[in-house]
């Protein structure tokens, strides 16, 4: 699993060089970060806050100082974060809430009632553990709120949460046992997703979001379904000949359900999810597709909102040539030429470095 992980960890951090790399300079973050963040937090608001999001840009373009600009940008993306969606959005996050609770909550009482050992490195594997379903939850609200997603996002995470249990095994003893059923399905299942989000939507943007949103919300689903699986099951069908006590079996089958199915299958999941959202723009839309109308950043008419350092643009889209011949935004010849020379050479390290990984574990004896 280790190299297979390190494939999708070097193809993640290609594509966001890459996208660093590539968009214009106007796009980059800089000049006014507080207010950059902020616009984006505002983006995430219902359309029933938009008065109050306009209020926050306001009052920040009255504020002087870079740290009180930060602590009000960074408390009122917090408040819109925190705050939860209207419609059928917020029933939504409440059952992924519901089911990231739950999941802490079984993890807790099996490690009660089978008296798990505890010392130092259980505390910090809780505080990982906690960290990982607070952070899920917020995730999945935070792309609950983009226009588009939820209704693809929702139907693929059923998609993912079905394939994820045929690959395990539906019975509590079969999703316990190493060896997987059908694993072509963990590939097949965010290219199906990604791909149909993306068409849908009209959108790469829409489709990468829709993969992450799948995946968030099918890891804390079957997450709750493994935890209950290990509570259930504890030490049936293990063999007692290893010398493992049913303590130790337990907490092994507690750690594998959260590396497997809150960090592992998940990245791989959202990594081809997002692969085959791009793919499926390219192929569909060619490299400047014009991004949805419900993707533009909502302005509320002249004033603080309509800032242009407030305004956010989509990785594919370009803007129309101005009257002059000149596009704006547009990046010099040879800082592109620099740039592409840079993620080249990062890419050809990257996929050497995965193939030589890929080679040497094939070609290593297995246990």
């Amino acid at each position: 699993m280790s190299p297979i992980l390190f494939v999708f960890v070097v193809g993640v951090a290609v594509a966001l060089v890459r996208r660093r790399f590539l968009v214009a300079p106007d796009g980059r973050t800089g000049g006014d970060p507080p207010a950059r963040l902020l616009g984006w937090a505002v983006g995430l608001l219902a359309e029933q806050r938009q008065e109050w999001g306009q209020a926050m840009i306001g009052e920040l373009d009255r504020l002087d100082g870079r740290a009180r600009r930060w602590r009000f940008a960074l408390g009122c993306v917090a408040a819109a974060v925190v705050v939860p969606p209207w419609g059928p959005a917020a029933a939504a996050l409440a059952a992924m809430t519901a089911a990231a609770a739950g999941a802490g909550g079984l993890y807790v009482a099996t490690h009660v009632h089978y008296r798990l050992h505890t010392d130092g490195w259980t505390w910090a594997g809780a505080l990982i553990l906690l960290l990982l379903l607070v952070g899920y939850v917020l995730g999945g609200g935070v792309l609950l709120r983009r226009p588009g997603v939820a209704g693809p996002g929702l139907v693929g995470a059923l998609l993912v949460t079905a394939a994820w249990l045929a690959v395990g095994g539906f019975t509590f003893e079969e999703w316990l046992k190493p060896i997987p059923h059908h694993p072509w399905l963990i590939v097949l299942t965010p290219v199906l997703v990604g791909a149909g989000a993306t068409l849908w939507g009209g959108g790469a943007a829409v489709g990468r979001r829709a993969a992450r949103l799948a995946t968030v919300t099918a890891a804390l689903a079957v997450y709750l379904y493994g935890v209950l699986a290990v509570a259930v099951v504890g030490a049936t069908g293990h063999d007692p000949s290893d010398g493992w006590t049913t303590a130790q079996i337990v907490a092994d089958d507690l750690g594998n359900q959260a590396v497997f199915y809150l960090v592992a299958l998940p990245l791989v999941t959202s990594t081809i999810g997002w692969a085959a959202a791009a793919a499926t723009a390219r192929l569909r839309f060619g490299s400047s597709v014009p991004a949805p109308a419900y993707l533009a950043v909502r302005t509320a008419g002249p004033g603080p909102a309509a800032d242009p350092a407030l305004v956010t643009t989509q990785p594919q889209s370009r803007p129309a040539p101005e009257a002059g011949g000149g596009t704006p935004g547009a990046i010099p010849a040879a800082p592109a030429r620099r740039s592409r020379a840079w993620f080249l050479l990062l890419l050809s390290a990257a996929l050497a470095a995965a193939a030589f990984l890929v080679l040497f574990t094939m070609l290593s004896p297995h246990a």
